[in-house]
């Protein structure tokens, strides 16, 4: 999850250069004990959430191996998620984040990377009514304090219950689960980044990490220091974030949504005054 949700590290063992990851590497020995979700699955379609203050994200496993009795159930929420980039004004999924060939507790499929504002979780809440999830998923696993705020509301609009993850050990488990087994190049570092010309992005070797800091940047900002697997501490943090940045680029530029404020920072200059 780039920008709001993105992830950034740099060793605590002198590395100088800017290490910017949205996931880490772990050796197969160090997280071989690591449990992913609750003990019991539900039935298919599997999906997890971050409800956070400024964004939601959505997590939608796509089983690549369905029987024929699966398939008659998640046929419909299937073919709309993934026959479409964009969900109502303002949801988007991030094709360009999609994971392939992926085994979750046996199962093989891909994940599909959604957002849209936490501010329209109610047309969330309605159009999921509308696309039949209520009638075919009954337990989401949420992490991020939304998953507090919304429990009522979606278990009364949805008839689907909440299993919450702490949001910091879902933060360090999915680092290690992405890096660690599916996607080890999302980590890299930007060499001479001060430099237009001689900026190079390179991959960093994370094989023996520990310990190293860790920068959540949500709609506010943690710090951790991780020492070891599962061994980690919150050092500080400040409400400062996402939520910060969207606000300020509405005032600003009038924009009116994230989408828009990411789209003009990706046209800015941050050398021009």
């Amino acid at each position: 999850m780039i920008g709001i949700g993105a992830f950034q590290i740099c060793s605590a063992e002198g590395e100088t250069n800017f290490t910017k990851m949205s996931s880490s590497e772990q050796d197969t020995d160090q997280v071989s004990n690591v449990k992913y979700g609750p003990e019991e699955l539900p039935p298919m379609p599997w999906f997890g959430m971050d409800i956070g203050g400024t964004l939601v994200k959505l997590v939608y496993f796509e089983p690549t191996d369905t029987t024929e009795e699966e398939e008659q159930r998640v046929s419909n929420i299937r073919k709309y998620l993934t026959n479409n980039l964009a969900y109502g004004d303002q949801g988007h999924r991030d094709q360009q984040k999609q994971m392939e060939d992926l085994v979750i507790r046996n199962r093989k499929g891909r994940l599909h990377f959604i957002r849209f504002p936490t501010s329209v979780m109610r047309a969330f809440l309605d159009l999921a009514k509308e696309k039949g999830m209520a009638d075919t998923i009954s337990t989401v696993c949420a992490t991020g304090g939304g998953a507090y705020k919304f429990e009522a509301d979606i278990r009364s609009e949805l008839n689907m219950s909440l299993h919450k993850f702490d949001e910091l050990d879902s933060l360090i488990s999915g680092i290690q689960f992405i890096e660690a087994h599916n996607n080890r190049r999302e980590l890299y570092y930007w060499h001479n980044p001060s430099d237009d010309n001689e900026a190079v992005k390179k991959s960093y070797d994370f094989s023996n990490p520990y310990p190293f800091i860790l920068v959540n940047i949500g709609s506010g900002v943690s710090i951790l220091s991780v020492r070891a697997p599962g061994q980690y501490q919150r050092v500080c943090g400040t409400s400062l974030g996402g939520g910060t940045f969207l606000g300020l680029c509405c005032l600003l530029t009038k924009c009116s949504t994230f989408e828009e404020a990411l789209e003009l920072a990706a046209r800015g200059d941050n050398k021009k005054s």
